[in-house]
């Protein structure tokens, strides 16, 4: 795939929105969000987290070239977890509209098997972070 700052994308390319630069210590965006917008980190990295009982619990992180908000924009849910910079991060934006235009250019098999995955993800993740913690 490649970047285009154009809304006129061909198949097979994204466009962004623009970069958004994000602070060391900041959120990007936190679990229970409504989501607009999925993200490219270009430089930097981010913090993944997901809060339990008053407490945040790192799940992961994402680093260059990885995208984050994604599953908000697949299944039309809230946010699953918080993104924090560890680093200061710069992303591009890749704008819900945008996404959608990929997803309904993409065969329905195949996006009844990203919603399908995104469900088994959140399902794993919440039973990853109960296990973690050692709550059943």
């Amino acid at each position: 795939m490649t970047t285009s700052d154009s809304a006129d994308a061909a198949p097979g390319e994204y466009s962004v929105e623009g970069r958004r630069t994000v602070p060391r210590g900041d959120l990007l965006f936190k679990e229970g969000d409504a989501a607009d917008c999925a993200y490219i980190v270009e430089e930097g990295l981010l913090e993944i987290s997901r809060a339990w009982n008053g407490a945040d619990v790192i799940i992961g992180t994402a680093g260059p070239n990885e995208m984050v908000g994604e599953m908000a924009l697949i299944d039309k849910a809230p946010r699953s977890a918080t993104a924090r910079a560890i680093r200061d991060t710069t992303l591009l934006v890749v704008p819900f509209e945008q996404f959608e235009w990929m997803l309904e250019d993409t065969n329905p098999v195949v996006r009844r098997l990203l919603e399908r995955f995104v469900a088994i993800i959140r399902n794993v993740n919440d039973t990853n972070l109960r296990l973690t913690l050692g709550i059943r």
